[in-house]
């Protein structure tokens, strides 16, 4: 069943509620860590990112964000995909083929072990990675629940092209999702 939306509160706050996120405390910085990391990897793989590249540029902003930010930012959730944007895009300077196996994690856990997606998702990341850079990072901000002018905001863009970047994204992508489909059933 879906909460109804809350009607007291910032912004950000009733947007979490209506997205079905809890509302993190702000001094409440492992429940913010634990309901962000999984959200903030998507949110990269959404722009073409490997799990494992995700997870990376995610990690990297947390620990960013931890230290130097995290008691005096007004909007967390922004910042840090931001930031992790920015490590990930960084990654392209420095993407080599490893060499060694991946060490093991302690506990045996993997980094990207909470991010499990559905056919569907998996299908729309496939579509997502055929869109230009500008048009997948727009729809990547605008999947992960932030509207027009968050995102006009967070990117430097103006709003009328965050739309017109959206509009033709969609296009796009409701003509490769029925190219797939028409693909899959010949």
């Amino acid at each position: 069943m879906i909460e109804p939306p809350a009607t007291t509160g910032t912004a950000d706050q009733r947007r979490q509620v209506v997205l079905g996120r809890p509302v993190v405390r702000r001094d409440d910085f492992e429940a913010f860590y634990i309901s962000e990391m999984r959200a903030v990897s998507v949110f990269l793989m959404h722009q073409g990112a490997t799990p494992y590249e995700a997870a990376d540029a995610a990690h990297e902003a947390i620990a960013k964000l931890l230290p130097d930010q995290w008691s005096t930012l007004e909007h967390p959730r922004a910042w840090l995909r931001v930031t992790a944007q920015r490590y990930y895009w960084r990654q392209d300077d420095y993407r080599t083929s490893p060499t060694n196996p991946v060490p093991d994690r302690p506990g045996g856990t993997c980094p990207v072990a909470e991010v499990v997606l559905t056919d569907t998702q998996q299908r729309i990341m496939a579509a997502l990675r055929q869109l230009s850079p500008g048009r997948r990072t727009v729809m990547a901000w605008l999947l992960d629940g932030f509207d027009y002018n968050e995102i006009a905001q967070m990117l430097d863009m103006k709003p009328a092209a965050v739309r017109q970047n959206i509009c033709r994204a969609r296009k796009d992508l409701t003509a490769i999702l029925d190219l797939d489909k028409g693909v899959a059933h010949d």
